[in-house]
């Protein structure tokens, strides 16, 4: 029974994978055809470092957005009293 459990998952997959790569081939066939060539490929150690430093770029406007928040916050509610301790 397991065996015939593990051959259709396998089967359903390897069907899938066909399918996504004649689909993605069948595009890239009717873009070349009509004189677009095809995207290269990113290397995958570029493509790492690219979002590495994508996410640092974000971390960086998030905690600049947090101190203009916080600078836009105290302009707002300043009361003009003083603190008398």
């Amino acid at each position: 029974m397991t065996i015939a459990i593990i051959s259709t998952a396998l089967s359903i997959v390897f069907f899938l994978c066909m399918y996504f790569g004649f689909k993605t081939g069948l595009r890239i066939g009717m873009e070349a055809a009509k004189g677009n060539p095809p995207q290269p490929v990113k290397n995958p150690v570029i493509a790492v470092q690219d979002a590495i430093h994508e996410a640092k770029e974000h971390a960086n406007k998030l905690q600049a957005d947090k101190l203009m928040m916080e600078g836009l916050r105290n302009i707002l509610y300043f009361t003009g009293d003083t603190e008398q301790e």
